[in-house]
């Protein structure tokens, strides 16, 4: 079961939470999903709701609210997501406390958001440990960093990439959790080669200040560091994934869910080398950039069923 959520996870990417209420109502071109494959796709899907998946209602519940696919629905949207939570589904918890904190769907209820997330991230679902972190991150209560930083180490071990990417900022920044320079850097790097959000800004940055770490006269901190610095600039010599924004397509990707929903992928995760520690901000104000804003990386989620499967 655990195997199964991790998949999904990978498979779906990020989940929706405290999406702006502006960005959800955005009119569908004409002839989405018009086609007979994809329509025959989606009852296939919403078939597959019915007979008790949870993740496809919750797919399904999304695609109704959005109006992606198929026209809007807001009544189906509900009695999907609610049949969803019913079965205790993940995934389902974590979207309708997402709509329950905006007020969409649903009247707001901050207190029901707040129970549906913890019981989403009690089953480990890695959006949700994520959005528990960043909540309790906003506290600025250092018990509630490191119970947020153990929150997105669950979530890292799902290969989940906001998780992976928040929990770098916190090992550069040292917040809820022993600054790790070599740690942050794998991290990453290997988001990079994935050209996720600007994390190869962020290894640029840790790369230029252990150059300056290992110009130092000290011999014994050099020789930790210049493996380290050996193993991050090999970027330059891998083929990074090239990620472009591109528009949901129906006809295709509803057939793809359908088959994610049924096949797993399993990711190779790098070692993490010696642990180097260092606030890049104790550094310089050049380096300040890499450190973990409580306001400003306060964002969250997706809000379109193509984001739902890494769109």
């Amino acid at each position: 079961m655990r195997k199964t959520r991790i998949g999904l996870v990978l498979a779906l990417s990020s989940a929706l939470f405290f999406a702006p209420i502006a960005a959800i109502a955005t009119a569908q071109p004409a002839g989405f999903c018009a086609s007979v494959s994809c329509q025959s796709e989606f009852k296939q899907l919403e078939r597959m709701a019915n007979n008790g998946s949870g993740e496809a209602a919750t797919i399904v519940a999304v695609a109704y609210a959005r109006g992606e696919g198929v026209e809007q629905d807001i009544k189906k949207a509900r009695r999907h997501i609610k049949k969803a939570v019913s079965w205790d589904e993940p995934m389902a918890l974590h979207q309708m406390a997402s709509w329950l904190r905006q007020g969409f769907i649903f009247e707001q209820d901050i207190a029901r958001a707040d129970e549906l997330l913890e019981r989403a991230a009690r089953a480990e679902f890695a959006p949700a440990l994520t959005d528990k972190a960043k909540l309790l991150l906003a506290q600025d209560i250092p018990q509630a960093d490191k119970e947020a930083v153990a929150l997105l180490e669950l979530a890292n071990e799902q290969f989940y990439k906001p998780a992976q990417y928040l929990l770098a900022q916190l090992l550069v920044s040292g917040v809820g959790i022993e600054s790790d320079l070599a740690r942050a850097g794998v991290i990453y790097k290997n988001l990079a080669l994935e050209s996720y959000a600007d994390s190869r800004q962020r290894l640029d940055e840790i790369i230029n200040a252990l150059e300056q770490i290992s110009a130092q006269p000290e011999p014994e901190l050099v020789a930790l560091v210049q493996p380290v610095l050996t193993n991050l600039k090999q970027i330059d010599d891998i083929e990074v994934i090239e990620v472009r924004g591109e528009q949901f397509d129906a006809n295709s990707e509803l057939s793809n869910i359908v088959s994610q929903l049924n096949s797993l992928n399993i990711y190779y995760r790098g070692n993490t080398g010696s642990r180097i520690p260092g606030n890049l901000c104790g550094r310089g104000a050049s380096m300040c950039s890499v450190a973990f804003d409580r306001k400003t990386d306060a964002d969250f989620g997706a809000t379109t069923v193509g984001e739902l499967m890494g769109q």
